[in-house]
């Protein structure tokens, strides 16, 4: 095939599409046309080591993979591959024999690049390097370009999340000694232009540690309306202990402390010293509310219709944040952080009002938000754990948990179809009947309790007394490692939804009609993963709720590769992230299903992401099935 025709094909297939033009020059002169008919074998482990690298030009290519032990006749799910797509990157980089077998579905045109023009591509072009190592990663990152400019009427200014706090840091922190004056600190903090002054203490190996810290916003709370004088000690009025970062730190994780503190500044630490300090100002710059102000307006709410102001805004806020290119995980966990204080706020509202004690219940959040991965369309999923000494009025607590349940829908998160609420009696129970009705599900693992164990097996603390929560799980976790038969009724469980066997990632799939061309995100995509980190968490005793730190805690210990984590979770919040722009798109518009996405809709980059996604997320369930088969 001419050279001209290859460079025509390559510029519209990343990574193609991304590298020089003299490396792609290179590549589209080096080509080789190929041609196979519908079921030749194009490539397979027998013929060891590979020769070629190869593109897909028209057509679909199959690869399946022999895997022992696994259910079923022992084959991988077919994986089709389509314009665009090279093969097998893999086999080449690591000079060993490929993994699948290819086939042509029907005829099938290729081009062909010998190994060792492919190594020297390798060492010409570092995109398709890095494409080559990363796969997955690399395309997401292009894919986070082409959202952000597609959101750019959206778009303010933002830091890259992932940045460490040391890249924020612009200046020497102001600091002042517990004895000092708060008349000398005033001048200071006046004198230096900041809005707090850090208070810290020497140690005897020479570090120091931040003792308390003082704010303009403390001026008149803690010295003008108690009339403290101007020469007593700032140590007298300081806030103290103080949440301090280390410089290593991710930016988000700063973002993250002051959502969940409402705090607006973040002392930061390097080897044992203080190094600076960021505050909310250096880390958010929004068109509409700050983090700040959404937090203020939650905590100083009186009643549902300020809260309701307030969700609102959160949903805004969470669609300016992916127009600025931020991780989807990020995201659902910074909603689910500001959704935790707005539902804090209300409880404690109805709790006061009603002279309920939070000192012997314990709220619990259930479902996504007890894995603190809500998206914007989310119901409640919540109950009610009460101290067993203090289990007499029910019906009191059952009023309590009505009213913060009609509270929450009425700012925006439905009532639950099914009726998991804490204002429900069967979910509004002392701590031993809740250790009962866990031990019965897992003990029983009849339909209805896999699908409760589905969902109340995320649960979280979010108000009250948080021991008893703690309880409650460290009974649930050593109850389920302990009991295989649920296990692997778990795992049947979680392999009965999975990604569309139907749908291939081809451009040809422009041509399906809607239905055809619709998928469910959540029930074909993000389940998978969900599900699966779930029942190889709860096999290892590991107490984490969220999906992906699920399978990060299931890396650090050996039960699963670091490889596989990694293309699991960016999958994961790859799904996550086309979950949230189908539900920012709905505009406040009713849905039935606010996670059916029109993959027709999809660019080719997410085309290709969202079939390596559904790839991953049959790996999980391989992996299951691997071990718990029968």
């Amino acid at each position: 095939m001419p050279a001209a025709d290859a460079r025509g094909f390559l510029s519209i297939h990343p990574p193609f599409s991304e590298m020089r033009e003299d490396d792609v020059d290179f590549l589209a002169q080096h080509l080789e046309a190929a041609r196979f008919a519908r079921g030749e074998v194009l490539l397979a482990p027998e013929h060891g080591v590979p020769q070629h690298c190869y593109i897909v030009e028209q057509g679909a290519v199959e690869a399946t993979r022999q895997l022992g032990g696994r259910r079923g006749d022992g084959v991988d799910p077919t994986v089709l591959l389509s314009a665009g797509e090279a093969f097998p990157v893999g086999a080449l980089m690591a000079e060993r024999p490929a993994s699948s077998t290819y086939r042509a579905v029907g005829d099938v045109s290729c081009w062909r690049l010998p190994k060792a023009r492919f190594d020297e591509l390798l060492r010409r072009s570092d995109i398709f390097l890095d494409f080559c190592k990363r796969r997955t990663a690399a395309l997401l990152e292009l894919s986070a370009q082409a959202l952000q400019a597609s959101y750019a009427a959206e778009a303010t200014q933002w830091r890259t999340i992932d940045a460490p706090l040391e890249s924020m840091l612009r200046r020497v922190p102001v600091t002042c000694t517990p004895d000092a004056s708060i008349r000398r600190v005033f001048e200071r903090m006046e004198s230096e232009g900041v809005g707090a002054m850090l208070v810290v203490e020497a140690a005897e190996d020479g570090l120091q540690s931040v003792a308390g810290i003082f704010t303009r916003q403390d001026v008149i709370g803690r010295v003008v309306l108690p009339g403290v004088r101007l020469d007593a000690p700032i140590g007298g009025v300081m806030t103290s202990p103080v949440l301090t970062l280390q410089a290593g730190e991710a930016v988000g994780a700063a973002m993250l402390l002051m959502a969940e503190r409402a705090i607006r500044h973040v002392p930061v630490m390097k080897d044992g010293r203080l190094v600076g300090v960021v505050t909310e100002r250096d880390l958010f710059v929004l068109q509409r509310r700050s983090l700040r102000q959404i937090g203020d307006s939650i905590r100083h709410a009186h009643g549902v219709g300020e809260l309701r102001v307030a969700a609102e805004d959160i949903r805004k806020w969470s669609q300016s944040l992916v127009a600025q290119g931020v991780s989807p995980g990020f995201v659902t966990r910074l909603i689910s952080r500001l959704n935790d204080q707005l539902s804090s706020r209300l409880i404690d509202l109805v709790a006061d009002r009603r002279g309920i004690s939070l000192q012997h219940v314990c709220w619990l959040a259930l479902g996504s938000e007890g894995r603190e991965e809500q998206t914007i369309a989310t119901d409640q999923d919540n109950g009610l754990i009460v101290d067993d000494a203090s289990a007499g009025d029910v019906e009191a607590l059952l009023a309590f948990a009505r009213e913060v349940n009609e509270g929450l829908d009425a700012c925006g998160y439905p009532l639950c179809k099914g009726g998991i609420m804490a204002s429900n009696p069967k979910w509004c129970l002392p701590l031993s009947k809740w250790q009962a009705l866990f031990d019965g599900w897992i003990d029983r693992g009849d339909p209805q309790s896999l699908l409760n164990a589905s969902i109340f097996f995320d649960f979280r603390p979010l108000a009250g007394d948080s021991t008893l929560a703690g309880a409650l799980r460290e009974r649930v976790t050593r109850r389920a490692a302990d009991t295989p038969r649920f296990l692997k009724q778990m795992s049947d469980n979680a392999l009965r939804n999975g990604p569309p066997s139907s749908w291939t990632g081809g451009l040809f799939e422009t041509l399906f009609t809607r239905e055809e061309a619709v998928v469910d995100l959540k029930l074909n995509g993000t389940a998978s993963f969900v599900d699966g980190a779930r029942v190889l968490a709860l096999a290892a005793g590991i107490r984490e709720t969220g999906t992906a730190e699920r399978l990060q805690a299931l890396s650090a210990v050996g039960r699963l590769t670091e490889d596989d984590v990694r293309g699991w979770v960016d999958s994961f919040q790859f799904l996550q992230g086309l979950r949230l722009r189908v539900q920012h798109r709905l505009d406040d518009r009713p849905a039935d299903n606010p996670n059916l996405l029109d993959t027709r809709e999809l660019s080719g980059i997410d085309r290709r992401i969202l079939k390596d996604a559904f790839r991953e997320a049959r790996k999980l369930q391989q992996r299951l099935a691997l071990d718990y088969p029968g």
